[in-house]
């Protein structure tokens, strides 16, 4: 490791780049953590506020992470969601060699409240079924999901002999009661945490989170789920292809 005492790009940023470039040769790998800041100061022969505001760049761009009274950490790889596949959260993880399990909040009949029933096209106070959930990837809480779903009377009483900790609620909806989900409307949006979610996803307060809201439809264009989602940021990335319509370019 080395840095240029005559360069024009300040000391920390030159750290910062260095121990970056750890990482990406995989010198440092997920889960390690960095050296301590007093390795940086003789090594490099610079002052521990120098390290520590190199450190502070990295903590801001997500590169790594503290963990007060312990060190600085290299976090693991984000998980990458696709933003044109209608699936659930079970069948996005499990695909991939991902074990999913749930911690159940709510599971009841409910009268449908107003924001609720209009994406759901019925009248406010209709009877539907709430299924919230924190839901794990390998022990690892990484989004809480709460979701209303337009079900028939047989099949609002068939979803309450299922166990929604491990099973998933697309595989219900597909396999018990035969509805196919052919489209969604998604919207997403970034926030900071609040104090509920920061204690369901083990964050720290004001950690930035995703805010996802979907309505699924069937092969009817029946809406089928509302649900409301939030993901950890420092644990996903959602990805896109874009096309170039040239015609409106």
């Amino acid at each position: 490791m080395r840095i240029n005492q005559g360069s024009s790009v300040s000391l920390y940023l030159q750290v910062a780049e260095q121990i970056k470039e750890d990482i990406q040769k995989k010198n440092l790998k997920a889960g390690d953590m960095l050296p301590p800041d007093h390795y940086y100061c003789t090594e490099l022969g610079i002052s521990h506020m120098t390290v520590k505001k190199a450190i502070d760049v990295l903590v801001n761009e997500g590169c790594v992470y503290r963990k007060k009274g312990v060190g600085t950490f290299i976090p693991e790889a984000k998980m990458v969601q696709s933003l044109f596949a209608l699936s659930g959260f079970t069948g996005d993880n499990e695909k991939k060699g991902r074990k999913t399990v749930s911690t159940v909040l709510t599971f009841a009949r409910v009268p449908a409240p107003d924001n609720v029933a209009r994406r759901l096209r019925i009248q406010a106070g209709t009877q539907v079924v709430n299924l919230k959930r924190v839901r794990f990837v390998d022990n690892n809480p990484m989004a809480l999901e709460d979701s209303f779903i337009r079900l028939q009377e047989t099949e609002s009483e068939k979803i309450f002999e299922h166990d929604f900790r491990q099973e998933s609620l697309y595989h219900f909806l597909s396999d018990v009661c035969g509805i196919s989900l052919k489209y969604a409307e998604e919207t997403i949006e970034v926030s900071g945490a609040s104090s509920e979610i920061c204690d369901y996803l083990e964050i720290g307060q004001g950690r930035s989170v995703f805010l996802l809201s979907r309505t699924s439809f069937d092969q009817e264009g029946t809406a089928v789920e509302y649900v409301e989602s939030v993901y950890r940021a420092d644990k996903y990335i959602f990805s896109a292809i874009l096309t170039n319509d040239r015609k409106n370019a």
